[in-house]
């Protein structure tokens, strides 16, 4: 057979200059496996030498996919793959927002919120929709809610009614359910966390502090300007403090930073401080650029580069691996599907009913046009748009007419084009990732050896 060398690697320097045996991490994004591998084998590989290979290199480095045919058009294979990955998904997922109410105005965000909450007409036809959804993929093992917003507890008997009838759904269907929250903890009281918790199998709750009180509380304050943080920090300590917190799953608790120019100093800050209140073990967090969101441009206006966000975010990482946090998605995984929008098993629905691909399209003028939803509830299926736009990111990708930087990047079988709506924008948005991967292949490394394959 003709080989090749992949495309899609990734690889560090030389770990020890001084060692007798110089070794690189080679990182296959087809595959998502990393691998320590000799220098002197890096270098044939590179030269093409395949011949002074032997069977059981060679078969590794096949099944890691860093070796293929040299025939192949590795970029048609991967998006050829990714299409049959979204079939075959055996997962129906859902993004319900109950209310398009919200207690903040943080300024960074692109809704427009009001006081409408989710009719319980409403409620039934999303349940319906779910039957649907079912009905078509009658394969289905598991149905996963996402619960988001405005402050997707401002609709809580909503959520409440709703999940006790999925999960019932579910169950006749002999379907595994889980659900996640998205909420600005303001209103997750101890005992709505241990509602959601153990009787609704909600298993992560992302919580977004931005930075240090300070800072915080001069970006996620209420609309009548009041201060959030202490109140947010209370929640979270009183939940952590549950004997039942840690029952389900290790750390529910997620707590979102989002960094921008004007607090990024703070972030290692908050690190000492979650860590002086000894949530070590509680709970995970994680770093990410502010950016546009519908007509709001802060990311351009305020946000650091990505060059700059990534030379801090490994900082960050190390400082929360010193401080003893969990570390977690360090490495990209091997992914068949960019987000929800390119899977038709995946919607958004609103408190207006609308059906979207895109979790940031409701309640966002910018996104109200009928090219980006797919239908409403309340109206008949043989009325929706099955073609909304962002729905066909692979074949775009196929034709390079969104996006031709993605046909030549090493990261995309793990990135897949990162968001398709900014591209369709006519906006650049590679990932932080592109300008740190090897600094996170070798943080990884550093974290646990033992789990890094070994090309013997």
């Amino acid at each position: 057979m003709n080989f090749k060398l992949s495309k899609y690697i990734v690889t560090t320097d030389v770990l020890d200059p001084n060692s007798d045996i110089k070794q690189r991490i080679l990182f296959s994004t087809r595959s998502g496996v990393s691998t320590l591998i000799e220098d002197s084998l890096y270098e044939n590989l590179v030269k093409g030498d395949f011949l002074s290979l032997d069977n059981n290199a060679l078969a590794r480095l096949m099944e890691y996919e860093i070796i293929v045919n040299g025939t192949e058009d590795e970029f048609k294979e991967i998006l050829k793959i990714n299409k049959l990955g979204v079939k075959d998904t055996k997962c129906v997922s859902m993004t319900i927002q109950p209310t398009a109410n919200c207690q903040l105005g943080c300024f960074y965000c692109g809704q427009v919120h009001s006081k409408l909450t989710m009719t319980q007409e409403m409620q039934d036809k999303i349940v319906e929709r779910l039957i649907f959804q079912l009905d078509r993929k009658p394969d289905t093992e598991l149905v996963h809610t996402t619960w988001y917003g405005g402050e997707p507890l401002m609709g809580y008997s909503a959520i409440i009614n709703m999940s006790n009838k999925m999960q019932k759904i579910a169950s006749e269907r002999k379907c595994g359910y889980s659900a996640s929250i998205i909420t600005n903890g303001l209103s997750l009281k101890k005992d709505i966390f241990t509602e959601l918790y153990l009787n609704h199998r909600v298993k992560r709750f992302q919580i977004t502090l931005d930075t240090t009180k300070e800072h915080h509380d001069k970006r996620r304050i209420t609309k009548k300007g009041e201060s959030t943080f202490d109140i947010i920090m209370k929640n979270i300590l009183d939940i952590c403090s549950l004997g039942h917190y840690q029952q389900i799953v290790k750390h529910p608790i997620f707590i979102r930073m989002n960094i921008d120019e004007t607090n990024y100093r703070q972030a290692q800050d908050m690190v000492d401080y979650m860590s002086s209140l000894g949530l070590q073990d509680k709970v995970e967090m994680g770093f990410f650029p502010i950016t546009n969101w519908g007509d709001k441009t802060v990311g351009d206006e305020q946000g650091l580069t990505t060059i700059e966000f990534a030379e801090l975010e490994i900082e960050w990482l190390m400082y929360l691996l010193e401080k003893g946090f969990p570390m977690k998605y360090i490495l990209p995984e091997r992914r068949y599907d960019v987000c929800m929008v390119v899977n038709e098993a995946s919607e958004v629905y609103d408190a207006t009913g609308n059906i979207t691909p895109c979790y940031e399209f409701p309640y966002t003028p910018k996104y109200s046009e009928e090219k980006h939803i797919i239908g409403n509830l309340l109206q008949d299926e043989s009325t929706f748009n099955k073609n909304t736009q962002v729905r066909g990111w692979y074949d775009d990708l196929a034709s390079c007419s969104v996006s031709p930087k993605c046909s030549k990047c090493n990261l995309f079988p793990v990135c897949n084009g990162n968001c398709p709506k900014d591209w369709y924008n006519g906006e650049i948005t590679c990932p932080t990732m592109k300008a740190n991967i090897e600094d996170k292949l070798v943080l990884q490394y550093l974290i646990d050896k033992s789990a890094l394959q070994t090309l013997d």
